[in-house]
């Protein structure tokens, strides 16, 4: 008995470890403006308009200012949104998460 309701806490403490840390961690495309620290607006509003000149070139059906929105904001960021995550490829990153979101 006493083994159960071991079992049970640490089932119940543990999920409550994870809960809190996924809902704790910020969302990539989180913003949607200059926000981030140390970002210009002017830096934001070039980022946004190369992206939304690179959607329109695309044959894909997509929200073209959607995605130059989301992506403009990842590209922009200063440091990763998830603290010590190192990205490959900052560019893809962003216009993967832009496209599937938009």
């Amino acid at each position: 008995m006493l083994k159960e309701f071991r079992m049970v806490l640490y089932l119940i403490l543990g999920g409550s470890a994870v809960l809190y840390a996924v809902f704790s961690m910020p969302a990539l495309t989180n913003g949607g403006t200059s926000n981030s620290l140390g970002v210009s607006q002017a830096e934001f509003d070039t980022a946004v308009t190369q992206e939304l000149a690179f959607c329109q070139n695309q044959p894909d059906d997509i929200n073209c200012p959607c995605f130059a929105n989301l992506s403009g904001t990842i590209l922009t960021d200063k440091e990763p949104r998830v603290r010590g995550a190192i990205y490959a490829d900052k560019l893809e990153l962003a216009r993967g998460q832009a496209a599937a979101t938009c």
